[in-house]
Order: C-alpha cells, then structure tokens, then sequence
C-alpha cells in the first residue's frame, strides 16, 4: 500500500507543472497613451501609442502629416520602441 501511495505522489510531483517567476521571453511593452488623427484633405485617419502624451502625439503625426490630434486618451496598447524586459507574475 505504502508503494503504490509513493509512486502516485512521485508521479503528482513529475506531472506538476513548475510556476516560473518571470517570463523572460521578448514582448513589448504595453501601457501608455493612444492619440487619434485624422487629416480630412487627405482623408488620412491614424492611431498611434507612445510612453507619453506628447510621444503619442508625435507619432500619429508622424503617419498622417498635416493632421489635427483630436484626442489622446490613456490606454493599455503596445509601445512600438520599448526595450522589452521581464513580466514578473505572481506564483499559485
């Protein structure tokens, strides 16, 4: 009895997937501000994400020139030039 208990709980702990602290695999990072554009003229129309507000600004600029920043807004999306590093998670 005592084996077949044994060998039941040495198969639990060899299945048993292990929770690593941290993902150590390349993403990038995400937060920020989204800004939206639009030129009217052009009919150009583009969203950008950047660390910041003026950061967001600028890049939607940047895509559509002449446009008017109608509106940047904080928001969860993916922040195209930054260095990604480890996402730390919480273990159980």
């Amino acid at each position: 009895m005592k084996r077949i208990t044994a060998s039941i709980g040495l198969a639990g702990l060899l299945l048993a997937q292990t929770a690593s602290a941290a993902d150590w695999n390349e993403r990038t990072r995400a937060g920020g501000f989204r800004a939206t554009c639009e030129d009217l003229a052009t009919l150009c129309f583009a969203d950008a994400c950047g660390g910041d507000q003026i950061e967001a600004a600028e890049t939607c600029r940047a895509r559509c020139p002449s446009a008017v920043i109608l509106d940047v807004l904080p928001a969860t999306c993916r922040i195209p030039d930054a260095r990604p590093g480890p996402v730390l998670r919480r273990r159980g």
